[in-house]
């Protein structure tokens, strides 16, 4: 939801790495082997936004024999980027929805309804990329004092981790009078999608000191990092491990 009223932005002068300490999901034993080099090497593709070679490797792989698993999960999101990042929203919705229906407790399943709801603002809302794009011109302007008091990492996607995947996301976002942030986007990252979920959701969880005068913040942003050599090494056995109803 974009806020109601226009506000300034004073962009926050940090910017966070996701390092040691930020989690992956927690480990689901008795899964099936996964080819799981199949999933890196599309998420390396991805990285050099090489979505013709993912569109080959899904038609090679035989996808629908796997079991429903992390690692099949991420591929399908993968999948659906591509198609976003190719115009094709139908087919990145279809993407979507299907990897929810088959593996709704995944990791990346949480990156899907992210995308699914970015992309049903867009349709119910004809200003709401001009909002974005005024959002991206904010972030670039001034800086801010609003302390922070709790700002938990955010996770690492864990077949990109794995994959060797690094990036950033840039976060725009309000604090209310009472601490909370508000209003989360995403207004730049590297590769486009891959981080923006787990950005937004780490971002939601922040919290700030009150405003003394009991209104609301500036807007601000913040560059968060990823580093895959940072971060805590995956648990291979959630990547192929069960992770549907």
């Amino acid at each position: 939801m974009r806020p109601s009223s226009p506000v300034a932005l004073l962009i926050l002068g940090l910017v966070l790495t996701v390092g040691p300490g930020c989690g992956t999901p927690p480990a689901r034993r008795g899964g099936a082997n996964v080819p799981l080099e199949t999933v890196t090497s599309a998420y390396r593709a991805y990285e050099r936004g090489d979505c013709d070679e993912i569109v080959r490797s899904a038609r090679d792989a035989s996808l629908e024999d796997w079991p429903a698993h992390e690692a099949r999960a991420s591929f399908q999101l993968v999948e659906g980027f591509c198609a976003e990042r190719k115009g094709d929203v139908e087919r990145a919705r279809e993407a979507y929805r299907q990897l929810l229906r088959e593996a709704p407790l995944s990791f990346a399943a949480d990156d899907a309804r992210e995308r699914l709801r970015v992309l049903r603002l867009r349709e119910n809302d004809p200003d709401y990329d001009e909002w974005v794009t005024d959002a991206r011109i904010r972030a670039l302007e001034g800086s801010t004092d609003r302390a922070p008091l709790e700002r938990p990492p955010a996770s690492y996607p864990p077949l990109a981790q794995l994959a060797g995947v690094g990036g950033y996301a840039v976060v725009e976002f309000g604090v209310t009078p009472g601490g909370d942030t508000d209003a989360p986007v995403v207004v730049d990252s590297e590769p486009p999608l891959l981080f923006d979920g787990v950005a937004l959701r780490a971002v939601r969880g922040w919290r700030y000191a009150a405003d003394s005068k009991g209104t609301q913040s500036e807007r601000q942003a913040i560059r968060l990092v990823f580093r895959p050599e940072d971060a805590e090494q995956p648990d291979l056995d959630a990547t192929t491990a069960p992770v549907s109803n």
